[in-house]
């Protein structure tokens, strides 16, 4: 993936990235190009051959069978990365094609893992970070992540007939019900997003305690970007989780004072060089067995 296009469609990663030595950031955008790829390819509406291809790949990927294009680029990343992990991610985003109805929130857990929790293990193998501890954090943070993402996009992914509020918080609701919600409705759809972001919350913190596996330069992009990430849901949640207004975004603005805010964080808070605590391992209960969850479980 080219700077241009980074910069076009991952605006807190391309932040952040500028913290990053060169031969992190092309290893880092080169696997954020095979991630970005894989979601647009299941996104496409007018792909009827989207799940057979994606298929392709992941049999590709699981059979290391390097002749297939996409095969090929991901095991041209250096260093390099686990290709058990990225077959977790394309499974993940499988699923997505399909018209997605979560109903509990280990279930949902399970998916931001894949989807996610993956990301933030291929991340490690880029940064050459393979300490198990370090792992399990990098896991929580990829899934903190993706909660933001999908307490941002209730309503967008209501409009894609997709719901992932489990059904466990937010009842039975159809994708309609989302977009047109009765006063009861709605007072439960907010209190799912509440709940989506107070366990996102939890994870950034788990994961921010395992910043200091990561090389020096790392540390500080991945603590941007972070809090880029945890900066969106502020924003949902300073609405009162009223997802029916425009999608949350953060400004130029609002960038850079959170960046200034990391780099203060990075020189003057001990934590993020100095390992303080141990891995929570009730963070990870429903996730066993997979590449990086924490096995205490």
């Amino acid at each position: 993936m080219s700077e241009q296009e980074l910069k076009e469609h991952g605006k807190s990663f391309h932040f952040a990235s500028f913290f990053l030595s060169r031969v992190h950031f092309e290893s880092a955008a080169k696997l954020y190009g095979i991630c970005r790829r894989l979601d647009d390819l299941a996104d496409k509406n007018d792909n009827p051959q989207k799940d057979q291809q994606l298929q392709e790949i992941l049999s590709a990927i699981r059979t290391k069978n390097f002749s297939h294009q996409f095969a090929n680029e991901a095991g041209q990343i250096t260093p390099e990365i686990d290709l058990d992990v990225l077959a977790e991610l394309i499974e993940g985003v499988a699923g997505d094609i399909l018209d997605v109805r979560m109903r509990s929130e280990t279930e949902l857990l399970q998916y931001c893992y894949q989807v996610a929790g993956t990301v933030g293990l291929l991340m490690c193998d880029v940064f050459g970070v393979h300490n198990p501890e370090a792992r399990h954090h990098a896991v929580d943070l990829g899934v903190a992540m993706q909660l933001t993402n999908i307490s941002r996009d209730v309503k967008e992914d209501a409009e894609n007939n997709r719901r992932y509020l489990p059904s466990s918080l937010v009842g039975e609701l159809s994708p309609s019900e989302i977009l047109s919600p009765t006063h009861e409705q709605a007072k439960q759809i907010k209190t799912g997003v509440a709940w989506l972001l107070e366990q996102a919350e939890i994870r950034y913190e788990s994961g921010f305690a395992g910043l200091p596996f990561l090389p020096p330069r790392a540390r500080l992009a991945i603590l941007v970007a972070g809090l880029l990430y945890r900066e969106i849901g502020m924003i949902v949640a300073g609405r009162s989780y009223n997802i029916w207004l425009p999608r949350a975004h953060t400004s130029v603005m609002t960038k850079v004072l959170t960046t200034m805010r990391g780099i203060i964080t990075y020189i003057f808070s001990r934590k993020v060089h100095r390992y303080q605590t141990c891995h929570d391992a009730n963070l990870h209960r429903g996730l066993a067995p997979r590449p990086g969850v924490d096995c205490a479980t």
